[in-house]
């Protein structure tokens, strides 16, 4: 929780300053990027980072350990490369728009971002894994801290108003933290941690199985707020794009509690499957209290604080803001189930779950963009979240069966 909040309070800092130095259509293409970015990591990723939680509960010190994180890392880093590259292709094809005045550029940021935030998720995760996130927590705020820097700087440098400068400051911290995390964070992690790749085939076949399940669970339960910025772009505008970014950013101070939960949940379950029930109360109670006084806050005061970014933003953002508050209960309660479903072993009905809940999600969207504005947008997200929960509650009910504590070595 604790990385989820620091890198959301200083993105909030960020966004402000962009959206107050660059024109809001600059911003737009920026925000539109950036969820680019973060939509392609999570593709590939591979789902190597639960990978991690489910696999190195059970690998050996030294050897092991070192050999399934940096296969991890490695298969990450060159499929994120060759994804950022086609992103960089096929942006200008789908939606001219989004890469006016960014040019040329977006064949080194694109790439780089999205290598730099799929290692930072895995990175993340082999500290979730080893049930110890607080040097993740470091890294990620050091990082923040950077972006901020470099947005200042780039907006007291007056440089053209160009969205391959905000991009350029959001990307550069994850390829310098994630660097430095490879060789100062996993040794003091794992004190047994040396680089290797003896032995990276076998350790990829032996991965196989959890890489497909985990990475499908993902796809389905994060791309849809990537894509929700690109869906708005396509049917309202880039402008448009700026101001629900920012809602949903805000609306993350709600929505992050849960999926903090449920890794640590997945994380305990791997660790100590028989304590999965108790866990899962703990962690149900928890959210209710911890996001809250978020939700209160951001009801009563989102006006204010969207007015911070410019008065459009309060006065189309603010009823979008709402209803995705609102929609948390919804995605809070999937993420739970999802987590328990990772821990039976249960990994293509969670698959289906958060499948469904996605197609749901950009088709509402889609449809109810042209007819309700921005709120079409929150109103997608919160009713693919209600299918996805359903399904997801189904599936959970009808297999209470012993734990699979297999699934954590196979």
């Amino acid at each position: 929780m604790g990385i989820t909040a620091v890198s959301a309070l200083l993105g909030f800092g960020f966004w402000i300053v962009a959206a107050r130095e660059f024109p809001s259509a600059e911003v737009g293409r920026a925000a539109t990027l950036v969820s680019t970015i973060l939509m392609v990591s999570i593709v590939t990723t591979l789902g190597i980072g639960q990978v991690f939680i489910s696999r190195l509960a059970s690998r050996s010190a030294g050897h092991g350990w070192s050999l399934t994180v940096t296969t991890g890392l490695v298969v990450t880093a060159v499929v994120s490369l060759a994804g950022g590259a086609v992103a960089a292709a096929l942006l200008p094809v789908l939606e001219p728009s989004v890469t006016e005045g960014v040019g040329a550029a977006r064949f080194v940021l694109l790439p780089l971002g999205v290598t730099g935030a799929a290692c930072s998720l895995v990175l993340d995760h082999a500290c979730i894994a080893e049930r110890e996130a607080r040097p993740a927590m470091v890294r990620n705020a050091a990082a923040g801290a950077m972006r901020l820097v470099l947005i200042g700087a780039a907006a007291a440098a007056a440089l053209p108003d160009d969205a391959s400068w905000i991009l350029g400051a959001w990307v550069l911290p994850f390829v310098a933290f994630d660097a430095l995390a490879l060789t100062r964070v996993l040794p003091t992690l794992h004190p047994g941690f040396k680089p290797t790749l003896a032995g990276w085939r076998n350790e990829l076949f032996a991965m196989r199985r959890l890489i497909a399940g985990h990475q499908a669970i993902n796809l389905g339960a994060q791309a849809g707020a990537y894509l929700l910025p690109l869906v708005v772009a396509a049917r309202l505008g880039v402008a448009d794009s700026a101001v629900f970014y920012v809602a949903f950013l805000l609306a993350n101070a709600v929505i992050f509690v849960a999926p903090a939960f449920g890794d640590s949940l997945f994380a305990e379950g791997a660790h100590t499957p028989a304590n999965l029930g108790r866990d899962l109360r703990r962690a149900a109670r928890h959210i209710v209290a911890l996001a809250g006084p978020p939700a209160l806050v951001l009801i009563a005061a989102g006006p204010w604080i969207l007015g911070l970014f410019g008065p459009e933003y309060a006065d189309d953002g603010y009823p979008a803001l709402v209803v995705l508050v609102g929609s948390a209960v919804l995605s809070s309660g999937l993420c739970l189930a999802v987590a328990v479903l990772r821990v039976r072993g249960h990994l293509g009905e969670g698959a289906l779950a958060t499948s469904v809940a996605l197609a749901v999600t950009v088709a509402s969207a889609w449809l109810l963009l042209p007819s309700t504005g921005l709120v079409g947008a929150a109103l997608g997200f919160a009713i693919g979240q209600a299918v996805g929960l359903c399904l997801a509650s189904l599936f959970v009910a009808s297999g209470r069966r012993a734990p699979r504590r297999a699934i954590a070595s196979s």
